[in-house]
């Protein structure tokens, strides 16, 4: 198991996927972002000790679920942005006196265990920081730094150019992951029809195509709600490894 700290920020699932509104009603929106969580949740755990999973929320509701996969959880207050939940649990990686850690947002759930790997080797045997750029918006869908305090994170617009402009400032060692898998967050609806795309074997698909017959082909029609007792069917699958693809089952092995 790898030994530097995972750290997720997670929003409150009702405020979160605001792009999506005009496709997706607002408990169809708490569902995506839920079983996001679930999905990253279940690779993690594969790479890392539960107990070295940091999930920084405000949400009571996402509380619950890192707490039942094990994972350590830290109060963010409500009011907080990114930014500020992130150097929170950074503070507590460093009194933990942890020599690095990995960010990762709850919204890619097509990460597989093989990449994420590969973002630990990068950061513990190339560079003191490590990311990976956000395919469609100039974002950033992966920070590890090492030292804990290597560069501040700098989340918003062009987060990914700001970063690596810091790391280069500070002289340090920066390795660029691109990966389809880190690359494709889910905040457009360009972004979830080129997710459906690609058909993976994520509860997140499953659960998109039980929302919306063909949505990939018709964005712009409701086809039905989400069933109230739909995404917590989803939650008992959490960690059991049935969503894992026969790839992400090998690496365990």
């Amino acid at each position: 198991m790898i030994s530097f700290p995972v750290i997720i920020p997670v929003k409150t699932f009702d405020l979160a996927k605001q792009r999506l509104s005009g496709i997706l009603q607002p408990p169809e929106r708490a569902a995506l972002a839920r079983t996001m969580l679930i999905d990253v949740l279940n690779v993690v755990a594969s790479v890392v000790l539960p107990s070295n999973v940091i999930v920084i929320t405000s949400s009571p509701e996402a509380s619950g679920i890192a707490k039942s996969a094990g994972t350590l959880v830290l109060q963010e207050a409500a009011s907080s942005d990114l930014n500020s939940a992130i150097e929170a649990a950074t503070r507590h990686v460093m009194v933990q006196n942890a020599g690095g850690f990995l960010m990762l947002p709850a919204d890619v759930p097509e990460i597989t265990i093989a990449v994420l790997h590969q973002a630990f080797v990068a950061l513990d045997q190339n560079g003191s920081v490590v990311l990976a750029p956000a395919i469609s918006d100039g974002g950033t869908n992966l920070l590890a730094c090492r030292p804990p305090h290597a560069i501040r994170p700098e989340f918003g617009a062009g987060s990914f150019a700001k970063h690596l402009a810091a790391a280069e400032r500070s002289g340090l060692a920066c390795h660029v992951l691109n990966s389809p898998e880190l690359g494709g967050d889910i905040d457009s609806p360009e972004d979830l029809a080129r997710f459906l795309d690609r058909r993976t074997s994520t509860l997140t698909d499953r659960l998109l195509r039980d929302l919306r017959q063909d949505l990939g082909q018709d964005l712009g029609v409701a086809k039905r709600r989400v069933p109230p007792d739909l995404a917590a069917a989803h939650e008992t699958q959490l960690l059991s490894g049935g969503n894992l693809s026969e790839e992400r089952r090998e690496y365990i092995r």
